[in-house]
């Protein structure tokens, strides 16, 4: 009937529980932080990783904190977006990080 051919017409034989290797190569490496900077209200933090990022990984602030050197005043982190093949991923922040600010983010 409907079976797998080859070019000469002859079907294939039926088979059941054939092993079957996956053809995706395993990543066990997980993205390692690289460095971190900060213009305006952006703060783009890059990491390192074989692959590419997952671009559709994170949603809305993603868990990101944003904090003032004296941690006492948090900056809201609106959004995080990620450059998959960058290996980096931009938070949008609630408000413009001045020059002499120092900030950490976890």
């Amino acid at each position: 009937g409907n079976g797998v051919r080859d070019a000469a017409g002859n079907e294939a034989v039926n088979f059941s529980n054939q092993a079957v290797t996956h053809g995706t190569p395993s990543d066990t490496t997980a993205p390692e932080f690289s460095s971190a900077t900060v213009n305006g209200d952006r703060l783009v933090i890059t990491y390192t990783e074989a692959g590419t990022l997952d671009a559709a990984a994170l949603a809305g602030n993603a868990g990101f904190t944003v904090n003032t050197a004296a941690g006492a005043t948090a900056i809201t982190v609106s959004s995080a977006v990620v450059n998959a093949t960058a290996k980096t991923v931009t938070l949008t922040l609630s408000r413009a990080v001045a020059a002499t600010e120092t900030v950490t983010v976890s």
